[in-house]
């Protein structure tokens, strides 16, 4: 077949044309992709190098892990008293309500029971009237002492009229023998010796009568002296009763307290029952409630439950620390520590009751303090201290572990390098190590390929998450 010469023409214009857009196509994708053609052809020819290895250090803490509790912790007031009334009566006073502040001592209610009163005034005078009677008592007695002291005195005086009668006896019965004498010698008559015989026997009578005296008046001394005994008895007999009318007026007295209700402590009222006008039944008579609760508030009791796995490490006296809010809104409270343990655990929970003391702060606000009973927070017990001269480092960062014995790689300059470490606590986040490490080593957690000891690798920091200790 033969071509016309315009044919050939037209054949020719396509075939140019298809170059043209070809070298404009290619045009395009090299300005698209930023670089001219040729550049492909180099950066296939680059030498490939491997990546640079990467690894991520910390820094050991120092101090060891602290056996720490963090248990929930429900705020109970340090005391707390429902306040009875011990005597029935109607209520005439009342000076408080629910929520007023009260002082130790401070009078809130009072109950009126006249017939007490009454009482209280029988008694006093009964007291007055035993000591009256006392004084008349120790009056008798100095009576009767005197008394006595005139019986001694009669004693003597009989005595010396025994004395004086024994003489002049003595005397007639010498005048008696002489005249007998004279009477046997026929100087004298008869008669004139039966006139002596006469003066002797009266003499001789008035002796026993003087001797009888002595004894009348030692008689009279026993009965003055009995006398004396029995007005001290009676002395006693009387004070014995200002004692038993004491007592009784004390005890009216004692009922008739009772019918005042004071505050035992400082705190605030928690509860009110009755009002005035009100008839308050005594505890004693089946009263069902209390005429008032008050709480002490300026020290409050924190109850935790302590599990069993930290029960045998809890003692009196371990720091303690109780918080209460939402996290970004956490009021920290100063506490005494663990003030008391029940010593026994929770069949049902197998867990044990702890109280820790916790002072009870005011402000403008809250002037009886700022813990309400009832309230609910945080304490965190911290039951052993850990190790002063260990450190820590998270636990990922150990290998080769055995009991107490492990190895962690560290960075000594660019190189890595594994040192064997011993190895105390680890409570699954952090691990306590006692030797083979210092603060200031940089403790490797992860490497980004697998390298051998002595190894260059780059380092970079790394946010690990650490446990409270």
């Amino acid at each position: 077949m033969t071509h016309t010469p315009k044919h050939f023409r037209w054949s020719r214009l396509a075939l140019l044309a298809l170059v043209v857009a070809g070298v404009a196509g290619g045009g395009w994708f090299a300005v698209a992709r930023g670089k001219p053609l040729f550049d492909e052809k180099a950066h296939a020819e680059e030498p490939k190098t491997a990546p640079q290895t990467t690894a991520e250090v910390v820094s050991p803490h120092a101090g060891g892990i602290d056996r720490v509790c963090v248990q929930p912790g429900t705020v109970e007031p340090l005391e707390s008293a429902d306040l009875c009334a011990k005597v029935s009566g109607f209520l005439i006073e009342q000076t408080v309500d629910i929520g007023s502040a009260v002082k130790k001592g401070d009078v809130l209610a009072r109950i009126a029971v006249p017939e007490y009163q009454k009482q209280t005034e029988r008694d006093r005078a009964r007291v007055t009237a035993a000591e009256a009677k006392v004084r008349q008592m120790e009056a008798h007695v100095t009576a009767a002492e005197s008394e006595s002291k005139s019986a001694e005195a009669s004693v003597a005086l009989a005595n010396v009229l025994v004395r004086a009668k024994k003489a002049y006896r003595q005397y007639r019965e010498k005048q008696l023998n002489r005249f007998r004498e004279l009477a046997a010698q026929k100087a004298i008559e008869q008669r004139v010796v039966d006139e002596q015989e006469d003066y002797y026997l009266a003499a001789f009578e008035g002796e026993n009568e003087a001797k009888e005296a002595v004894r009348a008046a030692i008689e009279r001394l026993a009965t003055a002296k009995a006398k004396i005994a029995q007005a001290k008895a009676d002395v006693e007999q009387a004070k014995a009763e200002v004692g038993v009318a004491t007592a009784d007026l004390e005890r009216t007295q004692v009922f008739l307290d009772y019918a005042v209700i004071r505050s035992p402590y400082t705190g605030v009222v928690t509860r009110r029952t009755f009002h005035v006008g009100d008839f308050v039944k005594s505890a004693d008579q089946g009263a069902a409630q209390p005429l008032l609760s008050v709480t002490r508030t300026d020290v409050m009791r924190v109850v935790i439950q302590v599990p069993d796995r930290d029960v045998p490490y809890v003692t009196v006296g371990d720091p303690a620390a109780f918080e209460v809010g939402a996290p970004d809104l956490r009021i920290k409270f100063a506490t005494r520590g663990i003030s008391r343990l029940a010593k026994v655990q929770d069949p049902a929970t197998r867990m044990m009751r702890v109280e820790v003391d916790v002072d009870n702060p005011t402000d403008a606000n809250h002037p009886d303090g700022v813990l309400y009973s009832g309230a609910y927070g945080h304490a965190t017990l911290t039951l052993q201290v850990g190790a002063p001269n260990a450190v820590r480092v998270p636990t990922i960062a150990l290998s080769n572990r055995s009991p107490g014995k492990g190895s962690v790689r560290v960075m000594h300059g660019d190189r890595i390098q594994t040192v064997p470490v011993t190895i105390g606590s680890d409570n699954g986040v952090e691990a306590e190590v006692l030797t083979g490490l210092t603060p200031v080593d940089r403790v490797v957690l992860r490497v980004s390929n697998p390298v051998d000891d002595g190894a260059v690798v780059a380092t970079t920091g790394a946010k690990v998450a650490t446990a409270a200790h």
